[in-house]
């Protein structure tokens, strides 16, 4: 759902999906405008407008979280892929935006398995992993934030896994390019840089009311330990059908003791 309260459609209907850059807003964040156009990815359930039920359940979410302390640095995992982690934290972060009062943030912090911007429809004008590692060496430099047109929601995307001969988009275990047959890398990604990571939300928590963190799962590697204290809370998302009990348990218990708001369950 867009900012405006309109039930189908996402923003920028009838706009050219192009990245535009704006005038520079703050001596710290450069913002580049997206306009998304139809027809968007089912992941984005506030846009397909296919299944209001669900939708109506993010904003149950939305409505929860505020009422239990209103943490405003929300962190989204799970306990293993393919469990709607990036479907969680898109959606509450849309969910937060629809309010129009509140500046959101969307960040993708899962470097290993970019999916963000692939969900938009964009291709990063700066992926947050290389943004990252600039900042760890100048941080004076702008970061470089996409902003969804016609709402108060930003993105914040990591680079997607590309052939280095092609630059075609990789699927996170391919061995190989399927656009020109390149060998590719084994997409192994440096861990976060934790101290530089948290000077980053600190930052940004200057410039936005609510940040939306789409973290790595948390049983896949122990990135997530290196970001979860510059979060207020922690939402487990997992899948009907396929996510397990007995993990869901070992990964609440790996980020202990990080407050747990709420575990999310996805059926589609």
């Amino acid at each position: 759902m867009a900012a405006n309260g309109e039930e189908r459609g996402g923003p920028g209907a009838g706009q050219s999906a192009a990245l535009a850059v704006r005038p520079l807003q703050t001596a710290a964040i450069s913002f580049v405008n997206f306009a998304p156009q139809p027809p968007y990815d089912e992941r984005l359930i506030f846009w397909e407008g296919r299944n209001l039920d669900t939708a109506a359940a993010f904003r149950l979410l939305r409505q929860r979280l505020i009422d239990r302390g209103d943490p405003r640095i929300v962190l989204c995992t799970s306990a293993m892929r393919g469990e709607g982690k990036t479907t969680l934290a898109t959606n509450l972060a849309l969910a937060f935006a629809e309010l129009g009062k509140y500046r959101v943030l969307l960040i993708e912090t899962s470097f290993r398995s970019a999916a963000v911007a692939e969900v938009f429809g964009f291709k990063p004008p700066g992926g947050f992993a290389s943004q990252l590692a600039r900042h760890r060496r100048s941080r004076d430099e702008p970061w470089v934030v996409v902003q969804i047109a016609g709402t108060p929601l930003y993105v914040l995307a990591a680079e997607p896994r590309c052939c280095p001969k092609c630059a075609g988009v990789l699927a996170e275990e391919a061995k190989f390019c399927g656009m020109c047959g390149t060998e590719a890398s084994d997409g192994a990604a440096d861990p976060i840089d934790a101290r530089t990571f948290a000077a980053s939300i600190g930052k940004f928590r200057e410039s936005f009311d609510y940040l939306v963190l789409d973290a790595p799962p948390v049983l896949a590697s122990g990135d997530v330990n290196l970001i979860q204290d510059s979060a207020d809370a922690i939402v487990f998302a997992t899948r009907k059908g396929r996510s397990a009990a007995r993990n869901l348990r070992r990964a609440i218990e790996q980020v202990a003791p990080a407050p747990v708001a709420a575990v999310v369950l996805l059926e589609n």
